[in-house]
């Protein structure tokens, strides 16, 4: 999951990149992504080697809803925050001292900035602790056995029910 960076960046530029499951399986599947992942991001220049990428991260995750259990899609959009530096590395690292950006060292030749790891924070911080798949709606609970009345009610569905009881009205007699 990269975006792109001049070696020269003089002004500021505007990118649209999409990344699909063929770029990140892994990533999209850990965070059960459905369809493409979209970052509109403008790259600006900081200063000598360094620049920060600013904009949005949005997409659509299949959640499951913790009243019914039913899968549901759950449209997205988060606010993306990169600073970006050349300096004399290997490889790529990032550095988590703030919680509110991501600040990568990238070597001098590489013109891009994997943003992988910032992607999956994002994400994940975004999702709701207790995804409900209609919030807005009232939750009404209903057994079975508030269909009917009287007798019918008592009557359990499943036939092993009845040795349950059996045996708990045989250890209420026994006190």
């Amino acid at each position: 999951m990269r975006i792109d960076i001049a070696q020269k960046l003089t002004d500021s530029e505007d990118q649209r990149v999409v990344w699909s499951h063929a770029d990140a399986p892994e990533i999209f599947d850990e965070l059960h992504l459905k369809g493409d992942l979209v970052a509109e991001v403008l790259v600006s220049p900081e200063g000598n080697g360094k620049c920060l990428v600013t904009g949005t991260l949005s997409g659509v995750q299949t959640l499951t809803c913790v009243r019914s259990l039913d899968l549901f899609d759950r449209p997205f959009k988060t606010e993306i925050v990169v600073e970006v530096e050349r300096g004399a590395c290997a490889q790529q690292e990032l550095h988590d001292d703030d919680d509110d950006v991501f600040a990568y060292t990238i070597p001098q030749t590489q013109d891009f900035v994997d943003v992988s790891e910032c992607v999956r924070q994002l994400v994940t911080l975004q999702e709701p602790i207790a995804p409900v798949k209609n919030p807005d709606e009232d939750f009404i609970f209903v057994t079975n056995n508030q269909a009917g009345d009287g007798a019918e009610a008592e009557k359990p569905l499943d036939p092993r029910w009845e040795k349950l009881k059996a045996l708990k009205s045989k250890m209420e007699n026994r006190s």
